[in-house]
């Protein structure tokens, strides 16, 4: 195939060297399902290309790069919801965003695929284990800085999430008012003040408009005539 620009995302689940025996025999359905539910709640972003390896770690790509950070934390976010009805435990999870070319893709011959946001994706979650934030890029020149800093400060509300404050977040990142998402709740509907203050504490009127300007801010990134020379500059 012909190299194509993409967003690609790699995941792992935080401390899962703790994790039961009968938790990692089952969790690489709970991070397909996970996938499942990202491809439907946000089909926008184009996401494909579906691998898990080691056990704990996950990747795909996302064709429409602006929208590479909401669809990371849709995963992370329904991650925490299928965790919670499968093993009744929450898994948290860390991610990076690699763009640029993709050289290859997955398919029935090979479960890994190649190209520079690739090799940035895998760079970045490496350096992630390092240091606290769960969240970070690599690939988009000197918005690399702005963009890994606000996805920092997200984690860091992030990682105190709760599955029911997760679930609402899922919810409202699918354009769903409060009200909406009330009706619309599992196992059957809750009041309108609840879902607010599941919201509220999982931080949402702080991440949405952090959301907003990061996906502003990389879409404009690719609207540049000079994108070519913008990813060069790592």
């Amino acid at each position: 195939m012909s190299s194509r620009q993409v967003a690609v995302i790699t995941g792992d689940i935080n401390a899962s060297s703790g994790m039961p025996t009968n938790h990692a025999a089952k969790l690489e359905t709970v991070l397909w399902t996970s996938f499942k539910e990202l491809k439907k709640a946000l089909p926008e972003a184009k996401a494909e290309h579906f691998t898990c390896f080691r056990g704990d770690s996950w990747q795909f790509v996302v064709n429409n790069q602006s929208a590479a950070i909401s669809a990371g934390l849709f995963y992370r976010a329904s991650l925490l919801v299928q965790s919670a009805q499968e093993f009744g435990k929450s898994y948290h999870a860390s991610f990076a965003v690699g763009f640029g070319e993709a050289e290859y893709l997955p398919d029935q011959d090979s479960s890994a695929g190649g190209g520079e946001a690739y090799v940035r994706s895998g760079h970045r979650l490496d350096k992630l284990k390092r240091r606290v934030p769960g969240m970070g890029v690599l690939g988009l020149g000197e918005k690399d800085k702005g963009v890994d800093a606000a996805t920092g400060l997200i984690d860091a509300l992030v990682r105190k999430w709760t599955a029911l404050q997760a679930r609402a977040v899922c919810l409202a990142m699918q354009g769903y008012s409060q009200e909406q998402i009330a009706e619309r709740w599992s196992p059957k509907p809750v009041s309108q003040q609840a879902v607010q203050k599941h919201l509220s504490a999982a931080g949402w009127p702080a991440i949405e408009p952090a959301l907003e300007w990061i996906t502003t801010t990389i879409n404009g990134c690719f609207c540049k005539n000079n994108h070519r020379e913008l990813y060069n500059a790592d």
